[in-house]
């Protein structure tokens, strides 16, 4: 969610970072932003909104602020300003309560917490990773905020040359992001600024920094191996309307994108039954391309519900990319969704102006939560947690059927999954078909540098949990949405943090029951979710189209690239480069991902930077573009 704030935090008690604050106190760049907290060790800005749930509280006697929404844990209550005053208790800004907080509430949000009497002070990101946040250091003092763009103003932190702090690239990243286009670390593509991820906290405690996993998914996972698949079924069924049920309390209109798949399906269902049902329309996108047409599966899901659905076809068939791209707004990180999104301005413009809604819900985070794919992973987790005398020849039995595998062939790679550990699911993405060269120095350690702070807390986890932690870090630490574009209102409900507990506390093998991905949601939502759609196997998707998009691009993306930032710095493989733009061999669907992370790289440098000259783009952040391909 796009909700704009900008902190300052520091400690009143040092005298140099009180004078560095007063120098460089931040003053809202625009009319719409509003004080909502001041006082000495603390200062809070947030924009209004136009999402009506997201709302900043100040905490008693000026303790901290919240952003966004909470929902009571017990009762699925959304938390009023009323009832704030439970949060935090007098001058208590620690860990302690970061954690209490995350124990208690869920929602999307970000908690600040400052004792004016020591110095002390906490900044919470809740677990679903909703609102986004980064943060940097100027002269001890500690800047906080949801987009790096909002820190352009502080004229007193510039350099010499007019840059905000450090405006220096972080080419490391970048290569990181070339080997690896789901990376989710701290680091961004700024060497100032730092990411907070979903579910920590950056405290300062005595002058001591601390940044701590408050919220740590492998501590869920498997509370009682034993239990019934009807027992599961139920609880799931439970938890997820319950949290459906306090997300739809909170709109008044909702556009859901219906694809037709299993996941928004069922999102429809259980908001159909909520207990304050919104107004919904329903959007189901299509096209002519194999797989991209799944009207059939999304108009049955809006007949059983009884709910209007617009068809909108996707309007790239014709399109190209061209320098336009490098008018995206500024981020912290590229982005592959945001490089995309420039072409479909259209659609977001005639959504806008056709439907009255609070935002658009999506079924996002189904195949993660669920698990969409058979692995071979399970048997090992059922060794694992239930050892050799309870029902580990079922599992492997159901497993050879889902994954298509002969026993033997299943009993190898368990024994595999078992010695080689928690970067299983790494080996199998990192690199593939990579245009970051071989020679790189990044290469030598990459599985370190491109790791999630997850995968070393759940290193005693099955592997199949592991492997489902890490699909989990890279879903909730992707949304990062752009101001003036319309994700910024996108709501992931099914990625709310009951959800995630209770799917982590599943087993894979139950998860994978039936010898069926979702096996296990298919049966706690068999009665809600058409038959056609409950006994479909494979997904919808827009690979060909973007491929279309792609081989159309050829001429733009030859210069871009080859001519680009990227190639100057060492950090693409030109060679195998050229061929692929060039039209010369056709780009498969294999590379895409490593092509489409080549141009949101190239692109994120081409908006912050003028190439020619190497210089900030600054002016307010209405930069004119150039549209010179040269370097």
């Amino acid at each position: 969610m796009d909700f704009p704030y900008i902190a300052m935090l520091w400690n009143p008690s040092h005298e140099a970072q009180s004078q560095g604050a007063a120098r460089i106190a931040p003053v809202p760049p625009h009319e719409s932003w509003r004080t909502v907290l001041r006082r000495c060790g603390v200062v809070v800005y947030a924009q209004e909104t136009s999402v009506p749930y997201l709302e900043a509280h100040q905490l008693p006697e000026g303790n901290g602020v919240i952003l966004g929404i909470l929902f009571d844990r017990h009762q699925n209550r959304r938390l009023t300003a009323d009832a704030v005053h439970k949060i935090s208790k007098p001058a208590d800004a620690s860990i302690d309560t970061a954690r209490r907080i995350s124990r208690e509430y869920w929602g999307g949000y970000l908690v600040i917490l400052s004792n004016p009497h020591t110095g002390d002070w906490c900044v919470l990101r809740d677990s679903s990773g909703t609102i986004p946040c980064y943060y940097t250091t100027v002269r001890g003092i500690t800047l906080v905020t949801s987009d790096a763009r909002n820190l352009l103003h502080l004229t007193n932190c510039c350099d010499q040359r007019g840059a905000l702090l450090s405006k220096e690239v972080n080419w490391q990243y970048l290569a990181g992001f070339l080997a690896y286009s789901q990376l989710q670390i701290r680091e961004t593509a700024l060497k100032s600024f730092s990411e907070l991820l979903a579910g920590e906290a950056l405290a300062e405690r005595s002058d001591q920094r601390f940044l701590e996993l408050v919220w740590d998914p492998a501590t869920f996972i498997e509370t009682d191996p034993y239990e019934s698949l009807d027992a599961r079924c139920e609880s799931l069924r439970e938890t997820v309307q319950a949290c459906i049920d306090a997300w739809s309390g909170v709109h008044d209109w909702v556009v859901h994108s219906l694809s037709g798949g299993f996941d928004s399906s069922l999102v429809l269902a259980m908001l159909l039954r909520s207990r304050k049902r919104p107004n919904v329309v329903c959007i189901n996108r299509y096209s002519n391309g194999p797989a991209e047409d799944e009207r059939h599966y999304a108009r049955a899901a809006a007949r059983m519900a009884g709910i209007p659905l617009v068809e909108w076809p996707w309007d790239i068939g014709s399109r190209t990319l061209d320098m336009s791209c490098t008018a995206l707004p500024l981020g912290a990180k590229p982005s592959m969704t945001a490089l995309l999104s420039v072409l479909q301005a259209s659609f977001y413009s005639a959504l806008k102006a056709a439907h009255r809604f609070d935002a658009i819900w999506t079924g996002e985070g189904g195949d993660h939560l669920f698990l969409s794919s058979g692995t071979e992973s399970v048997v090992a987790d059922s060794l694992q947690i239930r050892g050799f005398r309870t029902g580990v020849h079922q599992v492997l039995r159901n497993t050879a059927r889902l994954t298509g595998r002969s026993i033997p062939h299943l009993a190898w790679e368990t024994v595999r999954n078992l010695i080689r550990g928690d970067s299983s699911h790494l080996e199998s993405q990192i690199c593939v078909n990579s245009l970051l060269p071989t020679s790189h120095p990044l290469h030598q350690d990459l599985e370190i540098y491109v790791r999630h702070p997850w995968s070393y807390a759940g290193n005693g986890a099955p592997p199949g949990k592991r492997r489902q932690i890490m699909l989990l870090a890279e879903v909730l630490n992707r949304l990062r949405p752009l101001r003036g574009t319309l994700e910024s209102v996108a709501l992931q409900p099914l990625l709310s943090q009951p959800i995630i507990e209770q799917c982590l506390r599943i087993p894979t093998y139950d998860l994978l029951c039936d010898s069926r991905t979702r096996g296990l949601a298919r049966r706690a939502f068999a009665t809600d979710i058409p038959a056609e759609i409950l006994n479909r196997e494979l997904k919808g998707q827009t690979t060909h189209q973007i491929l279309g998009l792609l081989h159309r691009s050829s001429s733009f993306m030859s210069t871009l690239l080859t001519e680009g930032a990227l190639a100057q710095q060492g950090l693409l493989d030109v060679a195998a480069l050229k061929p692929l733009v060039a039209g010369t061999i056709p780009i498969n669907a294999p590379q895409l991902f490593p092509l489409l992370a080549c141009l949101a790289a190239e692109v994120w440098v081409r908006t912050w930077f003028d190439i020619h000259s190497g210089q900030p783009r600054l002016e307010n952040s209405k930069r004119t573009v150039s549209h010179s391909t040269s370097p």
